[in-house]
């Protein structure tokens, strides 16, 4: 006897995917429009991506089961203001600062706590609907005076967001109009452009780094301390690689430094900044600092635009371009930098252990 295979009920779904797998058409009629087929698309756009097969029989009278994506989707790495935001979390006394839309602090604040597992805040200019037409200019200075009353901060950096950067808000000038008319001293004022349409988090990050660097490095007589510039790496690491330069008899200054704002202990009491980060006077001294290592700009040189010759063992050449703080410090005050890759593995790690040696003038400790 030949049995008839089963067959699956066809999908009674009321979503334009079901309708259209069983040849119906959005509307119900059986015709696919053109407005049907937006409309799936826009459905499937929605997390119905498993359903795309039907598009290719739309008579097949059933769906095929849905199939696991390989694709993690993140919309947070493509925040530039994320990645602003951790940085200035390593700057000592620092209120990371966003000018746009309440939503973007509140959406990259709540990301930010669930990773790090510690309460962080960051302010917002609260634009609305005639901000958006008129400019932010009040609105950030309103904002600024409520964080400077409520936190007396060290340092504010101001990151522009996508909706202030589109409609061409000029945050420098506003910064500068501020603090001109100001009535008492205000803290440092960083400001960083960091809008996510043209970036992403990691981008981001480098892009504040270099703002603070631009903004606060001075010369100065030659000191021994060393810069270091070590990307966007876990506490953890960065503990790590403050321990390795102690063990070397380097005293470092590492931008940014969130090893402990990030990763501290249990508090006694809330704590609206918390301690730990680079002191704003350490920045000022990177300028005269007596080399600078920069990680994670390994083979950037080139995507960012620079003209570097020498890249490894040896400090490069000055750069055409300041587009990492690194080549600015180089460019501006003559630090000499070693580009290096994030120490990982046997080989990269060696190489940086070359270099504490060169810098450090003395063979590798015992310990390591």
């Amino acid at each position: 006897m030949i049995t008839e295979p089963r067959r699956e009920p066809p999908d009674s779904s009321p979503s334009p995917a079901g309708r259209w797998a069983r040849g119906e058409g959005v509307a119900g009629n059986g015709t696919a429009t053109p407005m049907d087929r937006a409309a799936l698309t826009l459905t499937l756009s929605q997390g119905e991506r498993g359903r795309t097969t039907a598009l290719s029989r739309p008579n097949s009278g059933r769906c095929p089961e849905r199939e696991a994506s390989p694709v993690t989707r993140n919309a947070c790495k493509l925040c530039a203001p994320l990645g602003a935001c951790l940085a200035l979390r390593g700057v000592e006394g620092a209120v990371p600062f966003l000018h746009g839309s309440q939503g973007c602090a509140t959406y990259i604040r709540r990301y930010m706590i669930s990773h790090f597992k510690e309460p962080l805040d960051i302010a917002s200019s609260n634009f609305s609907e005639s901000t958006a037409i008129f400019g932010g200019l009040e609105n950030l200075r309103t904002g600024l005076e409520n964080v400077v009353r409520q936190y007396a901060p060290q340092l504010i950096g101001i990151a522009g967001t996508c909706l202030a950067e589109t409609i061409g808000d000029d945050v420098a000038f506003y910064l500068r109009q501020i603090a001109a008319e100001a009535g008492g001293p205000l803290p440092e004022l960083v400001h960083v452009s960091t809008p996510s349409y043209r970036d992403t988090h990691a981008e981001g990050f480098q892009a504040t780094v270099h703002a603070l660097v631009d903004a606060l490095a001075r010369s100065g007589p030659r000191h021994d301390a060393i810069n270091v510039l070590p990307g966007m790496i876990s506490p953890a690491d960065l503990r790590h690689l403050k321990g390795l330069f102690h063990d070397f008899g380097l005293e470092p200054i590492l931008l940014p430094d969130y090893s402990s704002t990030l990763d501290g202990p249990v508090w006694d009491e809330y704590q609206r900044i918390p301690r730990g980060g680079t002191p704003v006077e350490a920045i000022h001294h990177m300028g005269s600092a007596r080399a600078t290592i920069e990680f994670g700009t390994w083979g950037l040189s080139r995507f960012l635009g620079q003209e570097t010759t020498k890249m490894g063992l040896s400090p490069s050449a000055p750069s055409a371009h300041c587009q990492t703080a690194g080549a600015l410090l180089e460019q501006r005050f003559g630090v000499p930098r070693f580009e290096l890759p994030l120490p990982i593995g046997v080989t990269q790690t060696d190489r940086f252990t070359v270099v504490l040696t060169q810098l450090a003038g003395r063979p590798i400790p015992a310990a390591h």
